[in-house]
């Protein structure tokens, strides 16, 4: 019975919490729901709706082009879209909305049902809604201006499909399930079998924490058995053989996925090979990162508290011990996979993980030792207060962010644009925008085309479709001729450009992803042709920032040659044309008359539609 009025509590606060975003975005916007969910995404998370429609689908290898057929597949997390597209397929769009609900709810359950095991059960729910506002709590505080904590804002856990909405619930539940098999019997093979599918499904959404759990849970039969560990393994085999049985069938999907891939789309992704030389020039950076005094000082630290607790006998020190070989497997999987894989990609994640997990070892540490030495209980009332507490603070936050969005000039317009041109092309009785080709440079507006089952697309991102990196760069061509725009033009589209702390020109990012990242380990084709400021600059950036984009001189000479020699063929010219007056190219392009007419021009967005019979400019 108090089970079932502690879930009752947390499906409340999950519905609060809920809510408090979407009551609010309702409330400011007056907008179609495709359209909201695109711009109420957290980060760029809208990129991987695509994703989850061609897995719902079933369709994996959409050109958008009638001239372009059998395509490689998409390279997809699974198990991270999975529930997206399933409920995408049963709901529509709304199923986006509806998981979202329900990851908030695993989440406060997941952290719950840790905590259950150590503290009250009014604490326990107080606490996982604690952690939930981790990363609000950070923001509002302004400690978000500290870079670590700025990591953990961004990495322990929020909304942002489909990581870490989902891809971290499958982390946290494999931290529970340690948890839990470390208070009972580790080789039961129900839970062995439920192990094996919650590593298959961290493979296949996000592997670095594949990585990290696969070394944690090495780190922890040691830590219960010693030297037995082996002997343990070797009499417990059924149990094991289970676990991998199911692993094996939970990956399945990801790998046949994998075999018929498009390469092209995974180096746009920022896969790169890692050669030997890579390897030993990484090992080094991260050995000279360990070896750093606040490293060393945080590390040694956490080897303190560890014994200090154990030493002790501190209430609950088998949680902190848990938490600090997590926290031991997040330093080591950086090397570990380094050394064993052929490929490697984004490597900053590994150092977040580091950051994050640190934060959280410290942060259950501090909390446990407050409880040990000043032996208090939270009443009910206290907690209730706590929650009362950090609900007002989750629900004021959104609405000043609201607030401020709505109150920005240029955010609001572009969103109110957005909303009008794609209910005018929805609306519109003279065209079927189903059946039309749509031609635009705006991300969001091609996420809304693919949502909306729009057939062709005469540009689309880098990361929405399965084509060579030539189809790109000839869609790029043919598309800027057909917009009567010059090699000046398109030299310019693809310029070097500092941004902040990096190099990264928005465009090139939108076509070809990491294709062109630059720093001081990898280079396209590990060119060092730069400009001599682009080039000092690259060579001095961390040889793991992935984030920074600039192409080198002999490929800018290849695309200029590439784009003059083009002759224009074979171009489905198209029936709708959407320009944002926002980028400095649309200053440029030139729509002839006789062909187009300018249904609206707004503040931010100019929309043509192709003439015929029914469709005649006023």
């Amino acid at each position: 019975m108090l089970i079932s009025r502690n879930i009752n509590t947390i499906f409340i606060l999950s519905t609060f919490v809920f809510l408090a975003k979407w009551s609010l975005s309702f409330y400011f916007f007056n907008e179609s729901i495709t359209v909201k969910v695109i711009f109420e995404s957290v980060g760029d998370g809208h990129y991987y709706f695509p994703l989850i429609k061609y897995l719902a689908s079933f369709e994996l290898n959409n050109s958008f082009d009638p001239n372009i057929k059998n395509l490689k597949l998409m390279p997809i997390p699974v198990t991270s879209i999975i529930f997206h597209a399933f409920f995408l397929k049963i709901f529509n769009l709304a199923g986006i909305i509806i998981v979202e609900f329900l990851a908030i709810f695993i989440f406060l359950l997941i952290f719950y049902k840790i905590f259950s095991y150590f503290f009250s059960e009014n604490e326990s729910i107080a606490l996982s809604l604690f952690f939930f506002m981790i990363p609000i709590l950070i923001k509002v505080t302004n400690l978000d201006s500290i870079p670590y904590l700025y990591v953990v804002q961004n990495d322990f856990y929020s909304l942002r499909p489909p990581r870490p909405l989902i891809s971290s619930l499958y982390f946290f539940s494999f931290v529970y399930l340690l948890i839990f098999m470390d208070s009972t019997k580790i080789f039961e093979k129900k839970r062995l079998a439920l192990l094996g599918l919650i590593m298959g499904c961290s493979l296949s959404s996000y592997y670095y924490f594949f990585v990290i759990e696969f070394l944690t849970l090495l780190f922890f039969l040691i830590y219960k058995f010693k030297l037995r560990f082996i002997k343990e393994l070797a009499d417990n085999y059924r149990g094991i053989f289970i676990s991998i049985i199911v692993f094996l069938i939970t990956i399945s999907p990801f790998i046949v996925n994998l075999i018929y891939h498009e390469t092209d789309l995974t180096e746009r992704m920022g896969s790169f090979a890692l050669t030997a030389g890579k390897k030993s020039t990484l090992i080094k950076y991260y050995f000279s990162q360990y070896f750093k005094l606040n490293f060393l000082f945080l590390f040694i630290f956490s080897i303190f508290c560890i014994y200090f607790s154990n030493k002790k006998k501190i209430n609950h020190f088998r949680f902190s011990n848990i938490l600090f070989i997590i926290f031991l497997s997040t330093i080591f999987s950086p090397i570990f996979f380094i050394l064993i894989s052929p490929k490697s990609s984004l490597l900053y994640h590994f150092n977040n993980a580091i950051v994050t997990w640190g934060f959280i070892f410290f942060t259950v540490f501090l909390i446990i030792l407050i409880k040990h030495y000043f032996k208090f209980r939270l009443k009910t009332l206290a907690t209730n207060m706590i929650i009362f507490f950090l609900i007002c603070i989750y629900c004021i936050n959104f609405y000043y962010e609201k607030n401020l969005y709505f109150k920005n000039s240029v955010y609001k317009d572009r969103r109110i644009e957005f909303e009008k041109i794609t209910k005018m092309l929805s609306n519109n009785k003279n065209v079927i925008f189903k059946d039309s080709s749509i031609l635009t440079f705006d991300n969001e507006l091609m996420v809304w085309a693919i949502l909306n089952e729009v057939k062709y697309l005469s540009l689309s991102n880098g990361l929405f479709v399965p084509k060579t990196h030539e189809m790109i760069e000839e869609d790029l061509i043919k598309n800027f001729k057909f917009l009567n725009l010059g090699e000046k033009d398109f030299s310019n589209f693809f310029k070097n450009k500092k941004r902040g702390w990096r190099y990264l020109n928005k465009n090139v990012s939108s076509f070809t992803q990491y294709r062109y990242q630059a720093n001081s380990l990898n280079t396209f084709q590990d060119s060092k042709n730069f400009d001599p400021n682009i080039k000092k600059f690259i060579l001095a950036t961390s040889p793991i920032m992935s984030q920074q984009i600039a192409i080198p001189n002999e490929e800018f000479e290849r695309l200029r040659k590439k784009f003059i020699s083009y002759k224009l063929s074979d171009f489905k010219e198209p029936e709708i044309i959407v320009l944002e007056k926002t980028k400095p190219i649309t200053a440029n392009i030139v729509i002839k008359k006789q062909d187009y007419c300018k249904i609206y021009n707004g503040n931010t967005y100019i929309l043509y539609l192709r003439k015929n019979s029914k469709i005649k400019c006023n």
